[in-house]
């Protein structure tokens, strides 16, 4: 049995926490009414997640609650293609060959949506006019992993969403709202790989991948501290008692050597100068990462003002719920309630 959907639930699952938000109702305009945190560990339980959305949101009555939900699931993939004409695009046997190719992206066995690259919109292929696409997915067998865990904390998922596609559409706008028209160098760093994106004026311009995330910061914690094990690094990385400040660089030394690469060609290529980065997902407590990027490259952090970005979108915050101390990780929740192709008004 389902619940109603008297009560709007949106729901940002990562593999460092759970991110949920009750809303008023899923049209525009909607009040947030509340927001909350789980954070997950390696070994949790699923009623304790259970719990925490039962203190969200009504249950009485229901086994499943309908929400909105975007995820993070494993062998996601976002790639940038600029073909040689719109006619190629229209082509869905060009199309296919490029992804088996270019990505090695198996239409077999992987979900794959194609996106105009400058504005995000849903691209019919026997319609198209633009040769700039961004493909994006993950394998089937992912996605249905992760539908199965919201299954399994009582979630229903009317919606699943990427969740790297709906943060970068939320950040693209943000940028428009507020004006920034300059490039911005967005990452998203997880255990397995990082996903490295830089956006101009509401456009994919670059998409790439790099097969290696945290997993390979907890050896060099380990030999830089003589800790015992890869183990301890793990938990001492996510620990907040230790000050990270002086060898946060050569942790993150790999990682930036990428992002130094990936910002340098596109700024020879393009002659323009990349101003801000924004790191998405890591929990707050890792905030010094964003802080060492930003110091090393010379960037400004993209810190999202968020309630007067949300009121602009008709979302509004209704008593008691602060957002000036969230991060940027928490765009990608708040991205799910936007409906950006219905503004009136783009900055150009």
């Amino acid at each position: 049995m389902l619940k109603p959907k008297t009560k709007g639930l949106f729901v940002d699952v990562s593999e460092y926490s759970i991110l949920a938000a009750r809303t008023s109702g899923y049209r525009l305009p909607m009040v947030v009414e509340e927001i909350a945190e789980f954070p997950l560990k390696a070994e949790h339980d699923p009623s304790e997640v259970q719990e925490f959305f039962q203190g969200l949101v009504d249950f009485r009555g229901a086994n499943y609650l309908v929400s909105r939900c975007g995820v993070y699931p494993e062998g996601r993939f976002v790639k940038y293609y600029e073909a040689e004409s719109a006619s190629k695009v229209r082509d869905e046997a060009f199309l296919a060959k490029v992804l088996a190719t270019e990505f090695s992206v198996d239409l077999k066995t992987n979900d794959v949506a194609m996106l105009g690259a400058r504005d995000g919109s849903d691209l019919d292929p026997q319609k198209a006019s633009t040769r700039e696409i961004v493909f994006c997915g993950a394998p089937r067998a992912s996605f249905r992993a992760e539908q199965d865990r919201l299954l399994g904390y009582g979630i229903y998922p009317e919606r699943l969403e990427l969740s790297t596609i709906s943060t970068l559409g939320g950040v693209s706008d943000y940028a428009r709202f507020n004006s920034i028209n300059s490039p911005i160098l967005c990452f998203e760093l997880t255990a397995q790989c990082a996903n490295i994106f830089i956006l101009t004026r509401g456009q994919v311009e670059v998409s790439r991948s790099v097969p290696f995330g945290m997993d390979s910061i907890y050896p060099l914690l380990q030999r830089e501290l003589g800790l015992k094990d890869e183990d301890s690094a793990r938990k001492l990385f996510f620990s907040n008692t230790f000050d990270f400040a002086e060898i946060g660089p050569k942790l993150l030394l790999r990682i930036i050597k990428e992002l130094q690469s990936t910002s340098g060609f596109y700024e020879v290529q393009t002659g323009q100068s990349i101003s801000h980065v924004f790191l998405s997902v890591l929990p707050k407590n890792l905030s010094w990462v964003s802080k060492t990027v930003a110091d090393t490259l010379a960037l400004e952090i993209l810190q999202p003002s968020l309630e007067g970005w949300l009121e602009s979108l008709n979302i509004k915050l209704g008593d008691g719920v602060e957002v000036v101390s969230l991060g940027g990780r928490w765009m990608g929740l708040f991205s799910l309630m936007g409906e950006f192709h219905l503004r009136e008004e783009v900055v150009e």
